[in-house]
């Protein structure tokens, strides 16, 4: 078991990346103690800051590297990821929508926030020196980010690895072997209309402008598998749960702003997921072993047999997050509280008005150190309940479809 490469996806989702640092802190001293740590890193935004921080501790025992990366997130505030609003932003935003408006080349808008602080702190967060000497010096350990090439639409594959990359061709990714660094994490992470794209120099046949990973592949469990994982551990940062039906809610009114972005984000980056997890729960019951016709359809089409691959997700139920953000949001924030941070107070008027909706979105971008704290503690608790009970005794690995695909709703 302990020759088998074990996968480790982890999913975008802004400020919602501490819920995966919570679940990390409980699998990875797990599965070390297994002998089943993953080496094969991948992530989408904010989930390929994760992993790449992973990368860069791949040389420190599980419990040393998920200490540090809980302490990150826990010192983490908003001002650390984008410039304040109120004073800094406003101004230039009003500036550069008058540019977009009169056509001035040198005026105008690339996006509504500013991430220099991202790029700053990623600098001093991450060793790169340490990220490099992992990465050139193991055959293991493998690092993937995903960006969305802006004038394409499609996923590239960013691989930093001494293994072979994938040979068949795909009709929605490519894999570029490189050196992961700084441009290609913050272009992974570079949320359409709000942080601007980031240009990518290196490698020469991936140069261009790139955008969040998340806009096409939230959740990357194809490449993880297209690069050899044997095992897979998918961390989601959304529910995958059926939505219980409230006929109710039909009449209740026009829907906001907020309720359609939640919309959009659920077809982004929610549905997928579920497809991708369903069909790998299928293809480990239908499609593998004495199955021709599945090895005849991958085999014409120059891809290597079905293959069972075990699997561990954990996600958070539904709505959880959501309602956490506007329940934390109101007491932090509420009323005249709001004062203390004038850029939450901001961002919370531009969702529209109140709804599970509103809660969903502020969630994605609430750097608020309480509710940073309690995704961990709710990323934790979620990875415990998937464990078993009794340790070396039963297997966390599932290989039949999530019990969501299969059960009543409800």
């Amino acid at each position: 078991m302990n020759d088998e490469r074990v996968g480790l996806v982890l999913a975008g989702g802004g400020a919602r990346g501490a819920y995966e640092a919570g679940a990390l802190s409980v699998l990875l001293p797990e599965l070390e103690r297994r002998g089943q740590r993953p080496r094969l890193l991948v992530g989408s935004s904010v989930g390929a800051i994760n992993a790449t921080y992973l990368a860069a501790t791949a040389h420190l025992g599980a419990e040393a590297a998920v200490a540090g990366l809980l302490e990150h997130w826990r010192r983490l505030d908003i001002g650390h990821v984008i410039r304040p609003l109120i004073f800094q932003q406003i101004p230039r935003l009003a500036a550069r929508s008058v540019g977009e408006l009169l056509s001035l080349p040198v005026l105008r808008m690339t996006s509504l926030l500013d991430p220099s602080p991202l790029a700053a702190n990623l600098r001093e967060w991450l060793d790169w020196d340490v990220l490099r000497s992992n990465l050139d010096n193991s055959d293991d350990t493998i690092l993937a980010v995903i960006g969305t090439a802006v004038w394409t639409g499609r996923s590239v594959v960013f691989c930093d690895a001494n293994a072979p990359l994938p040979e068949h061709r795909s009709h929605v990714l490519d894999y570029v072997r490189c050196q992961v660094g700084l441009e290609h994490i913050r272009a992974s992470a570079a949320i359409p209309m709000l942080f601007p794209s980031v240009h990518i120099d290196h490698p020469d046949q991936a140069r261009g402008w790139y955008i969040d990973g998340s806009t096409r592949l939230n959740t990357p469990l194809k490449p993880a598998l297209d690069l050899g994982a044997d095992r897979v551990v998918v961390l989601g940062t959304s529910s995958v749960a059926t939505p219980v039906d409230d006929p109710g809610r039909h009449d209740s009114g026009p829907p906001s702003l907020g309720d359609g972005a939640v919309n959009l984000l659920q077809g982004d980056l929610v549905d997928p997921l579920i497809e991708d997890m369903r069909m790998l729960g299928n293809v480990n019951t239908f499609f593998t072993g004495e199955a021709p016709g599945a090895h005849k359809y991958r085999r014409t089409r120059g891809k290597p047999a079905y293959r069972q691959v075990p699997y561990i997700f954990i996600g958070p139920p539904r709505n959880a997050i959501g309602e956490l953000a506007v329940e934390i949001f109101r007491s932090r924030y509420g009323g005249l509280k709001g004062l203390r941070n004038p850029d939450f107070l901001l961002l919370n008027r531009l969702l529209g008005p109140g709804g599970a909706g509103r809660g969903e979105l502020l969630s994605y971008l609430f750097f608020d150190s309480e509710f940073l704290t309690e995704l961990i503690a709710m990323g934790a608790r979620d990875a415990r309940r998937w464990l078993p009970h009794d340790s070396l005794a039963e297997d966390p690995w599932h290989l039949e479809p999530l019990d969501a695909f299969i059960s009543e709703p409800g």
